[in-house]
């Protein structure tokens, strides 16, 4: 699979992750197609080779809409990179102004899970129905998908279960995906990002981005978005790559921050 001339869904392309790979995939000479609730920043450099469009990933006719014109406008997507998602970070229990331990909102829960795995879900089987009908290319290859997972997937921090949950589920379902559309040509992969310098990493207190910073073996910096989309490239055009996930984290292990002893109680 080449990026050059193949057209590339990128979901999550209004910002970070997803929009350096979007800019770097159609720097490539890929013809590329942005999906995202926001999409204002890709629509300003509009061209007859870029699809953009504002959806919600989580609905099964609006992203199926989306891809229909997609196919209408720009024809059969090759290559699928999932990066849409959110962190909704939060305990399971705490206590409120009163000091009663609460239980989490359940639906809050289920919304990370709802754009994260669902959401990544829906992308795929939409893409899937496409690719596997398109005509092979070399070695028989007719698609790729990278979906995009989070160290968190292995070693999820304490307010993190809801994301360590739907990244663990995200990467899960890579082999089976693999095994199951290998038969039509179709590679699955995804990707595990550690700390990376987006619009998240920027509205966190400077303390924390020290913190995070410090336990990254080398280089201990957070990564920079054009470094996930090079390795997105490499995923797309290596064949042998296919039901796997790959860290990029520069050696990083999350690490439980010391619980203060103001904090302990559930608050």
């Amino acid at each position: 699979m080449q990026v050059c001339g193949s057209l590339c869904v990128v979901t999550g392309a209004g910002s970070g992750l997803g929009r350096a790979t979007l800019e770097h995939l159609e720097a490539l000479g890929g013809r590329v197609a942005g999906l995202d609730l926001r999409v204002e920043a890709i629509r300003t450099e509009r061209s007859a080779d870029r699809y953009v469009r504002a959806v919600d990933v989580t609905s099964g006719p609006d992203l199926e809409a989306a891809f229909d014109e997609i196919e209408r406008t720009l024809g059969t997507p090759r290559v699928l990179i999932n990066c849409a998602g959110v962190l909704g970070s939060a305990r399971v229990a705490k206590r409120d102004r009163e000091g009663r331990i609460r239980p989490r909102d359940l639906a809050a829960f289920a919304r990370v899970l709802e754009i994260n795995l669902i959401g990544t879900f829906n992308a795929i089987r939409l893409f899937a129905a496409r690719a596997s009908v398109a005509p092979a290319q070399a070695h028989g290859e007719r698609g790729v998908i990278v979906s995009t997972s989070s160290i968190a997937a292995e070693e999820a921090l304490s307010g993190q279960t809801a994301y360590g949950a739907s990244k663990g589920a995200v990467a899960a379902m890579t082999l089976p995906l693999a095994r199951e559309l290998g038969r039509f040509g179709i590679r699955v992969l995804d990707i595990k990002p550690g700390v990376f310098r987006t619009a998240l990493y920027e509205d966190i207190p400077e303390t924390t981005r020290a913190s995070l910073n410090e336990d990254i073996p080398f280089p201990s910096r957070p990564g920079e978005p054009a470094e996930f989309a090079r390795l997105i490239e490499h995923l797309i055009t290596n064949t042998m790559l296919n039901g796997t996930g790959v860290r990029i984290d520069g050696g990083a292990r999350m690490r439980e921050p010391q619980v203060r002893a103001g904090d302990r109680g559930g608050r």
